[in-house]
């Protein structure tokens, strides 16, 4: 169904896209995501890019295949990658790894991965090994979770970071995507704390290029142009250009006239079985 599913939705999108928009075809394998970067046209808007950012759904493990088809096809040697799954706390054991003094066998146990909260390491594992055997640099775009706090009580820096618009909605998007469960008191605390990471991946990319190409591997909603890292990457290197990636699963949303405005580039990919976040979120809540 999928070789059928997925032309028909192509079709439906490439009719009415404007035109700097592209949508490219699952990658369900690696090497399915290689082929279709090499008969398409992403990895040239890409390659020429100054920064390059590559969003996820963190679970679907199509996008993380595309992500290390990229990274094979464009990352070169003394690039950066910026990934929020690493904190600041954890950027030793990169730099060990990077050097060559710890193993790719045991940076998973390093890393303390199980405990991380992040999906399986086979997700994440392969796209920093290729950065490392392509000699690229990996730099943290995280806090540790003793940071975490700070960083959600800093509220006039969240407040002057976004116009009243853009806060309501990420506000509203922070209480949608916890299921409506979450206390209005709560929901600032949060988006302050989605503002303090998307402000960290950028100035990390910023400060890192070098005169290089800088990636970042992070969720949609940080790449998200009108208020996440690129908002604010733009502010900190305007003479550089910005390339956006979202990594998209099939949904209605994708046959729209302008879908996905918030991406330079949208790949649209299965969708993952459904799983229902919302009961373990009303347990914890005491919700029923």
């Amino acid at each position: 169904m999928k070789e059928l599913l997925l032309p028909l939705l192509l079709l439906s999108v490439a009719a009415c896209a404007p035109s700097d928009r592209m949508i490219a075809p699952s990658g369900d394998t690696v090497a399915n995501a290689r082929v279709a970067l090499e008969n398409g046209k992403i990895a040239t808007r890409l390659q020429d890019a100054d920064f390059i950012l590559i969003g996820e759904k963190h679970d679907n493990p199509d996008h993380h295949n595309v992500q290390l088809a990229l990274l094979q096809k464009l990352l070169k040697k003394d690039d950066v990658v910026v990934f929020e799954m690493i904190n600041q706390e954890q950027q030793p054991i990169i730099d060990r790894f990077m050097a060559g003094d710890l193993p790719y066998s045991a940076l998973k146990e390093a890393l303390n991965w199980e405990a991380s909260g992040w999906p399986d390491w086979t997700f994440y594992g392969p796209l920093l090994e290729q950065a490392q055997k392509v000699g690229a640099r990996m730099v943290y775009g995280n806090y540790p979770k003793s940071e975490i706090r700070k960083q959600m009580i800093a509220r006039k820096d969240a407040l002057d970071s976004l116009d009243p618009a853009k806060m309501a909605q990420l506000n509203a998007d922070i209480k949608s995507s916890h299921c409506d469960l979450l206390p209005d008191d709560a929901l600032q605390p949060m988006s302050n704390i989605q503002i303090a990471r998307d402000k960290l991946m950028a100035r990390q990319l910023a400060e890192h290029i070098k005169g290089t190409t800088a990636f970042l591997i992070a969720g949609n909603g940080h790449v998200r142009k009108d208020r996440g890292v690129p908002y604010y990457l733009s502010q900190q290197a305007k003479d550089k250009s910005i390339q956006v990636l979202g990594l998209i699963e099939d949904t209605d949303q994708a046959t729209l006239s302008d879908p996905f405005p918030e991406y330079d580039l949208v790949w649209i990919t299965d969708a993952t079985p459904f799983k229902d976040h919302c009961a373990a979120l009303k347990k914890r809540f005491g919700k029923s």
